[in-house]
């Protein structure tokens, strides 16, 4: 879940609207749900059965509920992030 949403090797159009949403990692993106990316601009139904057929080759889904994300040490590296 810590690993860069590139990791999932999706084709460009559903990479750059991702990170056009500020969805960096996988543990972000596996917290949306199906209607929000389809209110993504540019993200339609086909990039959204690409997202979804790829997280679930890794037992992924959309619309999962994680604790304690981000990361404390996520955060931290935003923040530093942010201030460049």
């Amino acid at each position: 879940l810590l690993r860069p949403v590139d990791d999932l090797e999706l084709t460009v159009r559903s990479a750059n609207c991702l990170k056009a949403e500020n969805v960096y990692y996988i543990g972000d993106l596996v917290q949306r749900t199906e209607v929000e990316l389809l209110k993504t601009p540019n993200l339609g139904k086909k990039s959204l059965t690409e997202i979804k057929d790829v997280l679930a080759s890794k037992g992924l889904s959309l619309g999962m509920r994680l604790e304690n994300w981000p990361p404390g040490s996520l955060r931290d590296d935003e923040r530093v992030l942010k201030k460049r």
